[in-house]
């Protein structure tokens, strides 16, 4: 029931995915089967009479409000109903939920928020994009070791570089907090630490994993949104500029232009996962159409079949 349009957007991805998962639908049954006339695959629908909204406190959420559909959700995931819950609901309360009724991996302190995100030679994964402002060095250190897992067991990437975000690559650059993180990291053989990354340098290539603290990763993700939103802003005003015989030249490449603008599409990478927690929980942008709900789901049965979870536990179990 979450996101900017309903359940209109959850509906639409799951009927598009319904050979690929078995989908329960959460939330308010009657406006659920408006959108869901009949059932299609393996699509099962479990009533909820309460959502949550972004003016709701935490205190009504965790306490007073047993019927919400991201309550009800996660307490199927929590029970061993479903395998791993997506929203597009707030994230603030979706995550305290998530800590509350699905607890930590042990030997984890803080779950983060982590997201593939493409770059020139492929994705590379950051974490964390604003569940945890405030860092010590021992959690950017777990957020590395989460980070790796999930590339190499999610991305197939058989060795990830790992970098912290940094305002430059010197060693003498930046707070205390990340001189220690990377002492530790370039003494420890099981990272691969390239050092640090300045943010002009995110997507070329030279690290898989790029581990920050909430603040400055939330600030990265939230303009990397933006500048693609501008691109294709831009993308679409230079088109409505051209004449009708350049708009016919164009046509020939009329496939590689509908494949640059899904390219471009902030939805293709829809779908950050709260990483640390004993599941798998995928938040989705609350602005998401269902194309974009559909790539978070895509991204939940991905985790699922790489036991991301159940590697954790095996790799930070004291």
């Amino acid at each position: 029931m979450g996101g900017d349009a309903g359940p209109e957007v959850a509906v639409a991805a799951a009927r598009a995915l319904r050979d690929r998962a078995d989908i329960t639908l959460v939330g308010d049954e009657a406006a659920i089967r408006a959108e869901l006339p009949r059932a299609l695959g393996p699509i099962s629908i479990v009533h909820a009479s309460d959502q949550v909204a972004d003016s709701d406190s935490f205190s009504d959420v965790l306490r007073r409000r047993p019927d919400t559909s991201m309550r009800r959700a996660l307490a199927l995931h929590a029970q061993g109903q479903v395998d791993a819950v997506v929203s597009a609901g707030d994230t603030a309360a979706l995550m305290a939920l998530s800590r509350m009724l699905l607890s930590m991996i042990p030997g984890i302190e803080r779950p983060a928020i982590c997201k593939a995100i493409q770059g020139k030679r492929g994705p590379f994964w950051m974490l964390d994009l604003g569940a945890n402002l405030d860092c010590s060095p021992e959690l950017l250190i777990q957020f590395a070791g989460m980070g790796m897992t999930l590339a190499c067991h999610a991305g197939g990437i058989a060795r990830p570089r790992v970098a912290l975000l940094n305002v430059g690559t010197e060693k003498n650059k930046g707070p205390a907090v990340l001189h220690e993180a990377a002492v530790s990291l370039e003494h420890d053989p099981q990272y691969e630490y390239v050092g640090y990354i300045e943010g002009s340098a995110l997507f070329d290539g030279c690290a898989d994993v790029v581990v920050c603290d909430g603040f400055a990763g939330n600030i990265a993700l939230k303009s990397m949104e933006g500048a693609a939103g501008m691109a294709g802003h831009m993308m679409r005003d230079w088109l409505g500029s051209l004449s009708a015989l350049q708009k016919a030249g164009l046509f020939l490449s009329r496939s590689r232009l509908v494949s640059l603008r899904w390219d471009l599409n902030p939805q293709k990478y829809n779908g950050a996962s709260f990483v640390g927690l004993a599941g798998v929980v995928v938040k989705s942008h609350g602005g998401a159409d269902s194309q974009g709900f559909a790539c978070a789901i895509e991204e939940a049965i991905a985790e699922v079949f790489a036991r991301i979870p159940q590697r954790l536990t095996h790799q930070f179990s004291p």
